[in-house]
């Protein structure tokens, strides 16, 4: 584990040459939907991303927490979040609406692992001896201390965001004395500038301290809190987001990436990308050699007392031996299965008027959740005045974020981080401004996949089916999508005579 004030680059791994897997269930549920402020229909700005049984929660306004317990509730229908799942924490930017349900949302989770460790001894002590649970609970308290895990990254939480995070994380819970049953691990997203001032400054005692209360006081580090890493861009300014420290399931076939967006502080978005998935074994071409006299004889020996317990190891991507003309022969599972279709790719981003330098990380993404603060729906309002202050404001349009999409040629398109104006219930007056706001994405996205957010609606991941294989020519390429994500954001900065600094 990094010391937390030195900076590193993380080494990018491709999806591309990662294993094929099989894929997990996941879903998006969202949180909350408003901007700036709650009204009575949207919360502010939150989303929850499972994957498997992992859960990360990406911006945590206020009210956060409250928005989980609501997903328990009978009446509302999305997937519940078990708050002891939540082992990542992605934040977009430190703007109020989007960060500030993050210390009581620990607080949350510190009481469900609280809970959690209270029955854990009880279940254990259950199915071995008293000696043998208490040395087992000695080396996975250990471990915990160390930052490792058990794989299933029980016990550690993965907090990421831009510079300033830790501190503002730091000092929420010093300041009032809060400490949470469980370890985390803070990484901030540092850009090429938060690097050169710090090799400038030559800070080592308090380096991640937000400059404009660096003379005042430094931040000590929580009780409960592990190094952390300040996260040294890629040459193309974007991040490779570590691992978590636990490991497990979602670790080891997805990845997390983040790029930098024009707002009026730092802001990122957030793209998950998952590893091909596996091609289908066709055991046709195997039942014949597999079950003949001489290789079940052969399995018996070697303790397999049937034959075709094989194609299960093999679809997992295994090599097997079997007796074939008086010899034994290896089976490799890339002979007999089709080839590897990609993974899904999920992109969330922050506030933004100008998304281009993750264009290229959200080439044919299947999702792309994109705000759309503003936009010209009331009488004499002009598309013109609205764009202006959108952008002056650092957001943007449903037109802005249609394009976006359509450069990156993205499947889906989601819309979220609505004005207060925009309430989000289902009467018929809300749906059809809703729908409004939509036509207008799709007016520039060039189909009809839009939908706009609402607290507490959930998209399913799907694993599409008949995709093409990883190798084939697919969709958008990255350079393509940056090249027309600049110029379509070249264009409606010009229109609206704002350019961002």
């Amino acid at each position: 584990v990094m010391n937390p004030t030195i900076s590193v680059m993380i080494q990018p791994r491709t999806m591309m040459d990662a294993p094929p897997i099989k894929p997990l269930d996941a879903s998006i549920t969202f949180l909350g939907t408003a901007s700036m402020r709650p009204s009575p229909t949207r919360n502010v700005s939150g989303n929850a991303v499972r994957i498997g049984r992992e859960w990360t929660i990406v911006d945590c306004g206020e009210g956060t927490q409250h928005q989980v317990l609501r997903c328990a509730s009978s009446d509302v229908p999305c997937t519940r979040i078990s708050p002891g799942n939540i082992n990542r924490i992605f934040v977009t930017h430190l703007h109020g609406d989007h960060c500030f349900g993050l210390p009581g949302l620990m607080c949350q989770i510190g009481s469900a692992h609280a809970a959690l460790e209270s029955n854990y001894p009880k279940q254990k002590k259950q199915k071995r001896g008293a000696r043998q649970f208490e040395l087992q609970a000695g080396k996975e308290a250990e471990a915990q201390a160390n930052g490792d895990g058990d794989g299933d990254g029980r016990g550690i939480v993965h907090i990421v965001g831009p510079k300033g995070l830790r501190s503002m994380i730091r000092v929420a819970l010093l300041t009032s004395c809060t400490g949470v049953s469980f370890k985390f691990r803070i990484d901030e997203l540092w850009t090429a500038r938060d690097v050169q001032q710090q090799q400038h400054e030559g800070d080592t005692t308090h380096s991640n301290q937000m400059s404009h209360f660096a003379s005042v006081f430094g931040v000590d580090r929580h009780s409960s809190e592990i190094d952390g890493i300040n996260v040294s861009p890629e040459n193309d300014g974007t991040w490779v987001i570590p691992s978590h420290p636990s490991g497990g399931p979602v670790a080891s076939s997805w990845r997390f990436h983040a790029a930098p967006l024009v707002h009026t502080i730092d802001s990122v978005g957030y793209v998950f990308v998952e590893a091909p998935h596996r091609g289908n074994l066709d055991a046709s071409l195997l039942r014949g050699r597999l079950l003949t006299d001489e290789n079940r004889e052969y399995q018996q020996s070697v303790g397999i007392r049937n034959p075709l317990q094989l194609l299960g190891l093999m679809q997992k991507g295994q090599t097997v031996t079997i007796k074939e003309g008086g010899a034994i022969v290896e089976l490799s599972p890339a002979d007999f299965m089709s080839r590897p279709t990609p993974g899904r790719k999920v992109v969330i981003l922050g506030d933004t008027c100008d998304s281009r330098q993750l264009a290229g990380l959200a080439a044919g993404a299947d999702v792309i959740v994109h705000e759309a603060t503003n936009a010209a729906i009331e009488d004499g309002e002009t598309e013109h005045e609205v764009l202006q202050l959108a952008v002056s404001r650092g957001h943007s349009t449903p037109s802005m974020a249609g394009d976006f999409a359509r450069c990156c040629g993205a499947l889906k398109l989601v819309l979220t981080h609505f004005s207060s104006r925009y309430k989000g219930d289902e009467s018929e007056e809300s749906l059809s401004v809703m729908k409004r706001i939509v036509d207008q994405a799709k007016k520039t996205l060039g189909h009809d996949n839009v939908v706009a957010a609402r607290d507490m609606m959930e998209i399913k991941l799907l694993v599409h089916k008949g995709r093409k294989a990883v190798d084939d020519s697919c969709g958008v390429s990255p350079m393509e999508a940056s090249g027309a994500a600049a110029a379509a954001a070249d264009s409606y900065l010009q229109k609206a005579g704002h350019f961002f600094k």
